[in-house]
């Protein structure tokens, strides 16, 4: 994690409301499990490739550059297969053999999420900033098993509300997505701060629902781009620039 990013002080002064993307914001792709499993598949990448490759398949979302949805997946998979696909085949593995793999990848992903990483340090800052009056809530473009995973991970208590888009009906960018948190807990949405790792998704979302947002990303997916988004290092670190604020 990169942590010599300065949190602006903008973004974290009158926050009632942080809402949080769950993939590589507060749970983290296995990059190990991945390459472990394309090995087993006779598909095998390395692990920086993995992380670069993600980078990748994250700026492509919604572009040409990405590859084609693999046939089969139900709607509110396709673009977690997407995403994933572009990633493995960015890596490495041939396109032949892509459409194979991300099934095997989605089988593995349905048992027990590949973003699984749980940072250090996480689950106290949340208790502490919601101690604060601050309510937390997951945004997140998922598949519709976020709740079950955040039980197998120990994070169950540590949210106020879980907007699972795969089971509310809506994927960001769409702004009504955000809209369900800001009502549900009737806070004006410039009271409110949505932190998570894509552009494309996390950050156009938020904009277009009047929410101030912030950029994260450890592995320097968005180097010298978009220079005008504000990053921030990590949600730990910018709880305690607001609890400061707070105080």
């Amino acid at each position: 994690m990169n942590q010599s990013i300065a949190v602006d002080p903008a973004l974290v002064r009158d926050v009632d409301l942080l809402c949080l993307d769950a993939g590589n914001t507060v749970i983290f792709l296995d990059h190990a499990v991945v390459a472990a499993l394309l090995t087993d598949l006779e598909c095998p990448v390395t692990i920086p490739a993995l992380v670069d490759a993600e980078g990748f398949a994250k700026r492509s979302i919604g572009t040409p550059d990405a590859a084609p949805a693999p046939q089969g997946f139900a709607p509110a998979h396709v673009l977690w297969a997407v995403v994933v696909r572009t990633m493995i085949e960015r890596a490495g593995v041939a396109r032949s053999e892509s459409e194979r793999c991300v099934r095997a990848l989605w089988a593995e992903h349905d048992a027990f999420n590949l973003w699984r990483r749980v940072p250090e340090g996480l689950v106290d800052a949340l208790a502490r900033v919601r101690a604060a009056g601050v309510r937390v809530c997951i945004v997140s473009n998922s598949e519709g098993k976020l709740a079950e995973l955040f039980a197998r991970l120990g994070l169950s208590s540590s949210f106020d509300h879980v907007i699972d888009s795969g089971i509310v009906g809506v994927e960001k960018p769409d702004p009504a997505i955000f809209r369900i948190a800001t009502e549900r807990f009737s806070i004006d949405p410039s009271r409110a701060l949505h932190l998570g790792d894509t552009v494309a998704t996390d950050i156009d979302g938020a904009r277009n629902a009047g929410i101030r947002s912030a950029l994260i990303d450890p592995f320097s997916h968005y180097a010298g781009q978009f220079t005008e988004i504000p990053r921030v290092p990590d949600v730990r670190t910018t709880i305690e620039e607001i609890l400061r604020f707070r105080a």
